[in-house]
């Protein structure tokens, strides 16, 4: 299950000190491009001086979320597909921010870079790169796994990107969609994921994404909080 309550992650991470691996991980859901990328790492592994290592390589953004949160799977730097079924890269990228002062966060498109610029940049990641860039992507995690932060022009550092997303989910940043709203309606009334799939002919799975997405929307932790938050606002409370 995807990650969507507790405390939020420390504000940063220890940094990449002596023979300790800096660890990447990676989420497209493309299975070609994740071997591919694995390739690309490893292949000139001998250029990285702090011994880069792949921790994980998951092809499900609420999985790669859920890697994030979790301290023992966690990485310092995780490569994000902007082009995804289910949860978008923004979506994932934004996630893991918001638990996230510290992570560094790669966005990677095969796409135009243009079409995704400016989403990756509001998710909170870095530097948006292109697939097929291989040699500025292993000199991007090169120059971190060395200490060389590399921030794309008019890009955020992590904590700046943190500060931001944190503000917006305070200020209940986002609207939601109709079908959000759709879902959230039942939701209030005490329904349960599997109630709502049946009541409007979705998947279980497509309602939990729903949820998902509304709970970061919201600027709240988890369903629960959501339910109560968006009470509130269909009351008028707000």
């Amino acid at each position: 299950m995807c990650y969507e309550g507790g405390d939020k992650i420390e504000a940063g991470m220890g940094e990449n000190m002596g023979q300790e691996p800096y660890r990447i991980g990676i989420v497209d859901d493309d299975l070609m491009t994740l071997i591919g990328l694995r390739a690309v790492i490893v292949s000139q592994r001998s250029e990285f001086a702090n011994n880069v290592e792949i921790s994980w390589a998951v092809r499900s953004g609420c999985d790669a979320i859920d890697r994030c949160v979790n301290e023992s799977t966690r990485p310092n730097m995780v490569l994000v597909d902007m082009c995804m079924d289910g949860d978008s890269g923004a979506f994932t990228c934004r996630r893991i921010r918001s638990y996230s002062a510290k992570m560094v966060i790669i966005a990677i498109t095969s796409h135009s870079l243009n079409k995704y610029r400016n989403a990756a940049r509001e998710a909170g990641a870095q530097a948006l790169m292109d697939k097929a860039d291989a040699r500025g992507i292993r000199k991007c995690i090169y120059d971190y796994a060395r200490g060389k932060e590399y921030i794309e022009a008019s890009y955020e550092t992590p904590l700046e990107a943190y500060r931001k997303i944190a503000d917006g989910r305070n200020k209940n940043d986002g609207i939601l969609s109709e079908k959000e709203k759709e879902v959230m309606n039942l939701c209030i009334r005490g329904m349960t994921s599997k109630e709502v799939a049946e009541k409007l002919g979705l998947s279980e799975s497509t309602i939990k994404t729903h949820i998902r997405h509304t709970i970061v929307k919201l600027g709240v932790d988890n369903k629960l909080q959501a339910v109560q938050k968006w009470t509130e606002i269909s009351q008028g409370i707000f």
